[in-house]
């Protein structure tokens, strides 16, 4: 079925549109705001947590290579969370198919491919419809846009370079956290979960000293910003009280052309 444009949704629907291309995500916001949907956006994976969660949207149009949280982690974090879980999550990006297996936590219920803006539009729109009149779970696994797709240019030993280097951290026997250059989460490994008692995707997006009793978060948060500030590598040490457990923690900061980019931090388990 082929959707005109005099055909609109209901106008109280509200998309997260996220996208790090800032032309395109202000004309495609616009298209669809013709279409008559309320539109939010957001240019990477943890300013689109941020929005998701304020706004709780009817539906995510998630671009899936994207800064600092890649689209298959935000979708996962989605569905972690209780009060997102049910939004359908449509996949809007130039990889092809085969790409979409470097990020095996992408749970998305519908792909659209990237292509002529006036017929990504149209897609997009078909998806959303079928959506409003079958529902979710019958609606879900649509493919639109491939037939004559060219998918963009990716370096795909880069990406599967990254894919390596995240499951080297989720296999460590230390609960490890990455921080970005504001000091929140974006990732988390099984083992810092398993210490934290939560899931990543409760983690991501908050800011590592919120951990903390309220009387230390402001000194650590200090601290870290100090390694963040300076362009040679450092680290300090502190604890976390969990409990009657208290958790030796170790802040680094990563350092690239004198500069630094984010935190690692270490925890130990309570036993170990």
């Amino acid at each position: 079925m082929t959707v005109g444009r005099d055909q609109k949704p209901n106008p109280k629907r509200t998309i997260v549109f996220v996208d790090n291309d800032r032309f395109f995500l202000e004309t495609m916001t616009d298209l669809l705001s013709e279409r008559g949907f309320l539109v939010r956006t957001a240019q990477d994976g943890l300013e689109a947590l941020s929005v998701i969660r304020e706004s709780v949207p009817d539906y995510i149009l998630l671009d899936i290579v994207i800064p600092k949280i890649d689209g298959g982690r935000v979708s996962a974090a989605v569905r972690q969370d209780d009060r997102l879980r049910h939004i359908p999550i449509i996949a809007f990006s130039g990889l092809s198919p085969q790409d979409y297996r470097l990020f095996p936590e992408l749970t998305a219920d519908a792909y659209v491919a990237k292509g002529p803006l006036p017929i990504a539009v149209e897609n997009i729109v078909r998806v959303i419809n079928r959506f409003e009149e079958s529902g979710r779970e019958k609606a879900e696994g649509q493919v639109l846009g491939y037939d004559n797709f060219r998918p963009r240019r990716i370096v795909n030993e880069l990406l599967l370079e990254r894919r390596h280097l995240a499951a080297i951290l989720r296999a460590f026997g230390v609960g490890v956290l990455e921080l970005n250059r504001d000091g929140r989460i974006v990732m988390a490994n099984p083992t810092a979960c398993d210490i934290l008692g939560t899931k990543e995707g409760q983690l991501v997006g908050e800011l590592f000293s919120s951990l903390l009793p309220s009387p230390h978060r402001e000194g650590v948060q200090e601290l870290a910003m100090e390694l963040v500030r300076s362009s040679e590598p450092g680290h300090f040490r502190t604890a976390l009280r969990l409990g009657a457990n208290e958790i030796p923690i170790r802040l680094a900061s990563v350092v690239e052309d004198k500069e630094c980019t984010g935190l690692l931090v270490t925890l130990e388990a309570p036993d170990a």
